[in-house]
């Protein structure tokens, strides 16, 4: 339990904004978004949660395409306050969400696969070709 105390409600204001800016994300950069307790960003951990849950049975579900105008809710949801998203069957589609997740992945700042492995990378998918 966080107790705050402020002499006006000027004080009050001036916390409760604070709080919320900081829950946001502040970038496109992997050390700007909030982790999860496996220090994962919520977004992914949220995401691949739903798609394993519920999506998994649905053919090309990173294929198909979703409503652009509710990716863009969703991902500003996210990037709002990742940690009060709740992703719910009936509220949220499969589409949606698997396009959420390959939208953090294209925009995101850092490389997951990074330059100085790219050669590791190549050799390791050599290896699983032959």
């Amino acid at each position: 339990t966080l107790y705050l105390h402020g002499v006006t409600r000027l004080d009050y204001s001036a916390w409760c904004s604070d709080i919320q800016r900081a829950a946001g994300s502040r970038g496109n950069a992997l050390s700007d978004q909030q982790l999860s307790r496996n220090d994962i960003p919520i977004i992914v951990d949220s995401c691949i949660a739903f798609i394993t849950q519920y999506g998994l049975r649905h053919e090309g579900i990173y294929r198909k395409n979703g409503a652009k105008s509710r990716i863009k809710l969703l991902m500003d949801e996210f990037r709002k306050d990742a940690r009060n998203v709740k992703l719910r069957t009936g509220e949220h589609f499969i589409e949606d969400v698997t396009d959420v997740l390959k939208r953090f992945f294209r925009e995101i700042d850092d490389p997951v696969f990074m330059m100085d492995l790219h050669l590791q990378w190549k050799e390791a998918a050599g290896e699983l070709l032959f």
